[in-house]
């Protein structure tokens, strides 16, 4: 280093040196009607009464009376105290004790504090006028153009325009109540950041709950995450993540997503969700789960997509499942390409290649329409090529065909059967031995037949019979085998898990 830079060094160094030795600017009396000395405080203590005001730096401080204490560089006010910085800070309050040193002010008493775009109010305030940050710890609240909230603890950033909340914080927006535990609210953007439990409930009921997330006052649109949910009367939207536009009244879901419907007691799993209040459309896909409770067991179904359509004004809802459909229940499975459930008529239509099975029965058709009640199953409508099936041993099957049917449920057991049309039979006979004899074929129109024990008991032929009883061995059982005879047992659902299978 040579010496020009030596001493540029030096001389930078004595700068810095002389400005970190710098004592805080003093306290200026600007004005008081009365100054009078105050010896039982200390002999450098002044009183001053009347339209006293103060001037350090930047700052003005007015007060009806106060101490000023020269040897610590302080004060105390009181009466009408206020402080203005600059020409964006307005502060009030009674009771004013001020630090010069540190440019720390403690307020007591009807506080409030004015910036360009909030008014806080409080009982105890604190306020560094250097680096503009307020805090409170006894309540407050804060009231801006849309906005009033409160809440016990308190810190106001008037250099950032933000504020931050702890403790029973309520926010109170046209529209909605906010209640959180920890908030961080922007003054200029209107946005609000929450953390831990919170719950933003509208004025029709429905709300909203997360651990985590924001709200943008201004546009009405939010992010919530940690156990988040929205909540209407009927319906709850829930996801790992969830936007919401409060103005479009939209919502969507992202992964652990459930939609779920108390009335219809439907349920509905997957990995994205979308919910339209406005017009009461929801969807939801990914990994798809539908649950419908009953009031002894339960209905699981997969499918691509599903689709839920409530009528805004009768509440009524449709919900629609798309493509590889498939359906698991105790007494009843099912599989085709879409189902449509309505809660107008309480009936689940199946389209595109239906199968379903209810006990040892295989019931096909072009579509088949099932009735159902909270507590079971009540009847079922097979519509053109309405076959039903079942195995009598690994190469004889009982078969029932015509062009309609419809099948009638006791206790969720199929023991009644109506046959419309071009109506055709085909059902094993055993002795008491539970040995093949014979079977049974029988063509006739119209056809009604009892089921007891999973079996037909009673077989009723209406309008032109035409039935011939053959021994066993006298037809081969290929031969016995109607137009149209499907067996389909490997598509069957054999637990609830096994929904996800492809066919």
């Amino acid at each position: 280093m040579n010496k020009f830079q030596t001493l540029l060094f030096l001389l930078l160094f004595q700068c810095f040196l002389t400005a970190s030795a710098q004592s805080p600017s003093k306290i200026e009396l600007v004005h008081a009607n009365i100054l009078e000395g105050d010896d039982q405080f200390g002999k450098d203590v002044r009183r001053l009464l009347g339209d006293v005001t103060f001037k350090q730096e930047n700052t003005f401080m007015y007060c009806d009376s106060a101490y000023l204490y020269a040897s610590t560089n302080s004060l105390d006010a009181y009466g009408h105290v206020r402080i203005v910085q600059g020409d964006t800070i307005n502060l009030t309050g009674d009771v004013l004790k001020y630090n010069g040193n540190t440019r720390q002010a403690r307020l007591l008493n009807n506080i409030i504090l004015r910036d360009r775009t909030m008014t806080l109010t409080s009982q105890n305030l604190n306020y560094n006028l250097d680096t503009g940050v307020a805090d409170y710890s006894e309540g407050g609240k804060i009231v801006d153009a849309d906005n009033v909230l409160t809440s016990d603890l308190g810190y106001y950033f008037s250099k950032e325009k933000k504020l931050s909340f702890r403790k029973n914080i309520v926010l109170l927006h046209p529209g909605y109540r906010m209640e959180t535990d920890t908030l961080v609210y922007y003054t200029i953007s209107k946005i609000s950041e929450f953390y831990g439990p919170c719950y933003i409930r509208s004025n029709d009921s429905s709300y909203i709950y997360c651990e985590n997330g924001w709200y943008n006052t201004i546009t009405d649109k939010s992010f919530f995450s940690r156990n988040a949910y929205i909540s209407s009367k009927e319906q709850t939207l829930k996801g790992d993540s969830l936007f919401y536009d409060n103005k479009l009244q939209r919502g969507e879901a992202f992964s652990n997503v459930l939609i779920s419907d108390t009335l219809q007691k439907i349920e509905v799993f997957g990995d994205y969700g979308f919910y339209n209040r406005a017009t009461g459309k929801s969807f939801i896909t990914g990994h798809l789960l539908m649950k419908r409770a009953f009031d002894t067991d339960t209905l699981y179904a997969h499918a691509d997509s599903i689709h839920i359509f409530e009528d805004t004004l009768t509440h009524q809802k449709s919900v629609f499942a798309y493509h590889h459909v498939r359906m698991y229940k105790k007494d009843l499975q099912a599989v085709c390409d879409s189902v449509v459930y309505s809660s107008v008529d309480s009936t689940m239509r199946m389209y595109v290649n239906p199968v379903l099975w209810s006990d040892k029965n295989q019931l096909t058709a072009d579509s088949v329409s099932l009735v159902v009640s909270n507590k079971s199953m009540e009847r079922m409508y097979l519509y053109n090529t309405a076959f039903i099936t079942s195995m009598e041993d690994t190469i004889r099957f009982n078969q029932l065909r015509g062009k309609n049917m419809i099948g009638f449920f006791t206790d969720n057991n199929l023991t009644r059967i109506e046959v419309f049309g071009n109506g055709q039979s085909i059902y094993y006979a055993r002795n008491k031995k539970d040995q093949l004899t014979g079977v049974n074929r029988a063509d006739c129109s119209n056809m009604i037949i009892l089921i007891k024990d999973n079996k037909v008991s009673k077989l009723k032929l209406i309008e032109k019979p035409d039935a011939t009883f053959y021994p066993i061995n006298e037809l081969s059982p290929n031969e016995l085998k109607l137009k149209g005879f499907t067996w389909q047992e490997e598509k069957r659902p054999v637990d609830k898990n096994d929904i996800y299978r492809k066919n």
